[in-house]
Order: structure tokens, then sequence, then C-alpha cells
């Protein structure tokens, strides 16, 4: 009888081993945390030490293993590291204010105020610090007048000189705030030789920006003339691309600019004097972030050649010879390549669809496969039986090819139809793609199908169909929402009565009309921080975000009244049939608050069902813990009051009106 006891017991213990085990939302805050978060580590000049941080404190990891060794052991939170070019000094950005600390010392000194300016507080503070390469000087950007200027601050802090602070346009004021110039994203790096600046100046006049560069005097830390025009980019049409960080040559010669002059995102060199820019890569895909190697012969760029929603490291020599791919890994994302100053290896960060990833290494030579950098767990979604999402293609209803990611759900079973979500992304210029995404993969784990597609629109395509949301915003990319709901249906994949619309920011506008405009599709909607009326839009979003849209629109309202009608879905709410949660942070600066409080109000007139809940203190989505444990928490309880489970369905909610 003993035996038979500790036999049963046995083959418990083994039985409950052998399940995998499940994520919980409390999971979800930590996957993809560790040396996964080490993709922005910062590599010492002399290429020995990694700088990441961790619990508020900086930390150095030998580049051949080893241990962190800590290195900052002051209070705050610090971000964005720089490193001085002797390696002596380390800034970094806490509190809002730039800061540098010594190699040996304990104390860490403040360099600015850091007090928050008007506006987006995104950038109101002081942010990005950048050492000029001879030492002594920071190059930072501030938010304290209320616009993003260009300032440097001496390692001492004792003197503070404002570089750049943009032209004055005629009609600058159009917006009617009280400001004297219109600059914003400068996007600045030094010269290798430390006597230039390189920046972009975007304006409502030039909104895809001014490519300039203006004499430093390392003596003052004053700018010297007037600043050169390099490159006034051609402004785009959908007000979404502009000129980004320049990359200068080690000789200070050239810089390496990304351009979408072909109707792509390619690499055009100009040269640091002025002159016509002469086109790097070619074909139709996007080319991104070029670093050049320390001789100056190559440059890394990041890039979809390969596949559109990938992106690996590609090494263009520029001799004229051909681009070739760094490495051989895997379907995944490929990004931030860092050239060791030796220029025989790069560091890169590196995502599967399963897994956060971490910091990668790769030997230019090809020698040595590419490989992690130190240990990299495995993660818990691959433990718990999750599998990797499928690229897959559908036919809108004007015949626009549609890409899309989709997850199958635990344990699928052809022959089974399967509650299903559509995830709409933000942007609207973002692209979903195979790297990580916990959120998906959580929503599998629970029995849900879920595709995201990357509707007109989405980047990662090139210019004209990142553009063919144009004047078009509720129009197309929503006929591209039900050809998404229809390719699930006529593959046999999801139950035609229990297909739910999810999504933030651009995503949540995009749930908003889905509803409206095809209201008998979804049984239920999640609707996070969205637009519901664009014109109500453009009266509280932030200054840049007004432009941007007003050029994607076709101008201001009183010019376009048909396009803002399209996307105004609040006359039409009492089309919608489909229950709504509705979640926003209240202190929104990019979707002002006041779209959901619109949204609400209309809905409780029509007797629709809702769920509503405002967070106090979060900005455009959710950052502190327990908001976005809480928010996880509503969506995934409502997704299951309306869809049920992976195979039994679950009853439709009645049409009274509610607030929970």
């Amino acid at each position: 009888m003993k035996r038979t006891l500790y036999s049963l017991l046995f083959a418990g213990v083994v039985a409950a081993q052998a399940q995998p085990a499940r994520l919980t939302l409390e999971d979800l805050l930590s996957e993809g945390g560790g040396r996964g978060g080490r993709g922005g580590a910062a590599l010492t000049p002399d290429g020995k030490y990694f700088a990441g941080t961790a619990n508020g404190q900086v930390a150095l990891t030998p580049v051949e293993g080893g241990s962190a060794v800590p290195f900052t052991s002051t209070p705050g939170q610090k971000s964005e590291l720089s490193w001085s070019c002797d390696g002596k000094k380390l800034a970094y950005v806490s509190q809002g204010a730039i800061w540098v600390v010594s190699q040996g010392s304990s104390q860490a000194l403040r360099l600015s105020e850091g007090k928050a300016g008007p506006g987006d507080p995104r950038g109101a503070t002081d942010h990005a610090p950048r050492w000029n390469p001879n030492g002594k000087w920071i190059l930072y950007q501030s938010g304290r007048s209320g616009q993003n200027e260009l300032y440097v601050v001496s390692d001492d802090g004792k003197v503070t000189n404002r570089i750049a602070a943009g032209e004055i346009y005629e009609g600058a004021d159009h917006l009617g705030d009280a400001v004297s110039s219109d600059r914003f994203n400068p996007e600045p790096a030094w010269s290798p030789d430390g006597t230039r600046i390189s920046y972009t100046e975007r304006s409502r006049k030039f909104f895809s920006g001014k490519l300039k560069v203006i004499q430093f005097d390392q003596a003052t830390g004053l700018a010297k003339g007037t600043p050169a025009v390099l490159y006034t980019a051609k402004n785009d049409r959908g007000g979404a691309w502009a000129v980004n960080t320049a990359a200068w040559a080690p000789d200070s010669k050239t810089l390496a600019v990304v351009l979408q002059d072909s109707g792509w995102d390619k690499v055009w060199l100009i040269p640091s004097s002025g002159g016509r820019p002469r086109q790097l890569t070619f074909g139709e895909s996007e080319d991104e972030n070029p670093v050049y190697s320390p001789d100056g012969r190559s440059i890394a760029i990041v890039s979809n050649r390969d596949h559109p929603e990938e992106r690996h490291i590609w090494i263009v020599p520029l001799d004229g010879s051909a681009p070739r791919r760094l490495t051989n890994l895997a379907t995944g994302i490929e990004s931030g390549p860092v050239w060791s100053a030796d220029g025989k290896t790069v560091y890169f960060h590196f995502t599967t669809p399963l897994n956060a990833g971490g910091l990668y290494v790769a030997k230019l030579d090809g020698s040595e496969p590419a490989r992690p950098y130190g240990t990299l767990e495995s993660s818990k979604f691959e433990r718990a039986g999750v599998s990797a999402p499928d690229v897959i293609h559908f036919q809108s209803k004007d015949g626009v090819q549609v890409a899309g990611i989709l997850n199958r759900p635990l344990g699928f079973q052809r022959g089974t139809r399967y509650p299903a979500v559509i995830w709409a992304h933000g942007g609207p210029e973002g692209q979903d793609t195979v790297g990580f995404s916990s959120w998906p993969l959580f929503l599998a784990q629970e029995g849900y199908l879920v595709l995201r597609p990357n509707f007109r629109g989405s980047t990662g395509y090139g210019e004209r169909f990142r553009n063919l949301n144009v004047e078009d915003s509720g129009g197309g990319e929503i006929d591209d929402i039900g050809a998404a709901v229809k390719y699930l249906i006529d593959q046999g994949l999801a139950d035609p009565k229990r297909i739910a619309i999810g999504g933030g920011s651009h995503g949540g506008t995009v749930v908003a009309n889905a509803v409206t405009k095809l209201p008998t599709l979804f049984a239920a909607g999640l609707e996070l921080y969205g637009v519901v009326d664009r014109a109500l839009f453009l009266q509280y979003t932030n200054r840049n975000s007004k432009i941007r849209w007003e050029t994607k629109m076709g101008g201001p309202p009183e010019r376009k009244p048909a396009v803002y009608r399209k996307a105004n879905i609040l006359p039409d709410v009492g089309r919608i049939q489909t229950p709504l949660l509705i979640l926003h942070g209240e202190q929104d600066p990019q979707v002002p608050p006041q779209e959901s409080q619109q949204f609400v109000e209309a809905l409780k007139r029509e007797g629709k069902t809702f769920s509503y809940f405002t967070y106090p203190g979060e900005g455009h989505g959710f950052t502190q813990r327990e908001h976005r444990l809480d928010a996880w928490r509503r969506q995934l309880e409502f997704l299951q009051k309306y869809l049920g489970g992976p195979t039994e369905p679950t009853s439709s909610a009645g049409g009274a009106a509610r607030e929970e």
C-alpha cells in the first residue's frame, strides 16, 4: 500500500513538472528585462567595458565577460549614458538634469538645473548628453524654453552656453504660441575633431528638416558664425518623415544621412563643407541607423532588405563593393550596432519572436558565428510552449497588399476556430515585426488568436505605402482591418462571433473607427488612449503633433472639412454595437484626455455598453507598475467576458449603458 501511495505521489510530481509554467501578468513586467535591457549600453572608449543601468545605478561589465562592477552609488534613476573621450568620466541624465561622475568617485556633480519648461513634458527637461571628442564640453538638448534647443555645459558645471535656438520664420506663430522661433528635434552630433556640431532644424515651413552644421569654439564653448545648411529635405506629405541624426566620418569630412529621395529610406553621403548628396545604398527596402567603422571604410546599417518585417545589420563598404549581412542569425530584429575600437567586432542588440534577447557580438571577418554577449536566459514564453508568430499576407478591398504578424494560440489545432484579437499598432507609422512583443504572446498563451496587421500608413514598406492614409484617416486603413478579419475567417482560424479589436494611441484610433464603421464585426473593443475626433485633437495636443497631423490631413479643419468629418466618429456613435473598454492617462500630452471624455459622453447618450478608466499621473501610455498591471488585467477580463475561453463561446452583452 505504501509503495502504491509513493508511486502515485511520484507520478503526480512528474506530471506537475512536465506541465510548462504559465506566465502571469506580473511576469510581463520582468519578461524582457535583465540583460535583454542592455541594448542601450555604452561602450567605454578603450573598448573594455559596457556601462549599463540596473536598480537605479550604473555598473560596468567587462567586454570579455565577468561580473558587473558598480560605478555609481547616488540616488535617482539614471539613463542616456555618455563617456568622456578618455573614459574617466561618465555623463548621464537623472531627475531631468545632466550629471557627471568620475571613476573612483562616489560623488556625482549636477551640471544643469533640469527645471521643466512649458509644452510637451517628454522633452521639457535636459536630456541626451554628448561629450565633445576632445573633452571638457558636454552637448545636450533642453526644453526649458518650451522648445528643444541645444546647449553645452563644461564638465565642472561653471559655464553653460546656448548653441542653437532656431531661426525665426515668417508665420512661426501660426499656432498662436508666444515663441520667438520654431525649433524642435535637433538630433545633434559632434564632428570627430570636436570643432563642429550637426543638427536638424524642423519647423512648420520645413517640417522634414534642414540639416545644419555650426562651428564650435572649444576654448569658449560658444558657437561661431552662422550655421551652414547642408541639406533641406522636401516636406513629407504625411508629416512623418524627417532627417534624423547624421553620422560623421572619422575624418570629419563627410556625413552619412538617411534620406527618402528615392521613395525609400536610403543612406546618402553629404560633404561636411557642403555639396550634393551621393546615394550609397539602393533598392526597395528601408536602411537606417548608419554608423561608420573606425577606419572610415565601411558603414554599418540596420535594414529590412531580407524581409520587410525583420531587421538585420549590413556592412556597406564605401569602395562601391556589394553590402553584406553581418550575421546569419535566425528570424528577429537586430539593432543599435556599435563598432569596437579596432573595427574588428560589432556589438548589437538582438530580439527573437519569443525572446527579448540582449546584447550580441559578431566578428567582422566572420571567423566566429554571432553569439550572445554573456549568458542569455531562455524566455518564459518559450518554456510555456507558446509558438513563434508567422508573417501572413492578404489583400484589402481596393487591392492593396497588406502584411501582418499572426500569433497562434497555445495548443493550436487545425480545424478549430478560436477567439481572435485584431491588435492595431500606433503611429500610424509604426510597424509590427517579428521582434519580441509580450502582450500578443501572453494573449496567445491565454488561448487567443492574435493578428497584428500592418495597415496602410505603416512604415517599412516605402514612402508610397506609408502615405496611403494621407487625407484618409479612418478610411482605407479601416478597410484593411476588415480585410484582416476576413482573412482569419476565410482561413478557418477565427470564430466569426468571437473577434475583438484592440490597440493604443493610433491603434486606439483604429479601434474607435473600426467599431463605428464595421459595427457587426467585433464582439469586444479595447480602445486605449486613441483619437475619436481629429479636429478636437488639434485643439489640445502638443505643438509638434498638431503640425504633423495638419500636414497628414491636408490642412486645418476649415480647409478640409470632409477629411476631418471622416476622422470624427462622435456623430456616428449610435452605430456602435461593440462593448468597449476605454483606458486613458490623465496627463497625456500626445492624445489629450478630452478625446476619451467626449467619446464616453457620446456613448452614454446613445446607451452603449462600455467601461471607462483613467490613470492619474500617466501620460501617453502607462508606465507605473500598478497601472500597467491594472490595465492588462482589465483588458484580459474584458476579453474573457465577451469572447469566452479558447473553444467555448460566451453570450454577448446586453445594450444597456454601463460605466464601471
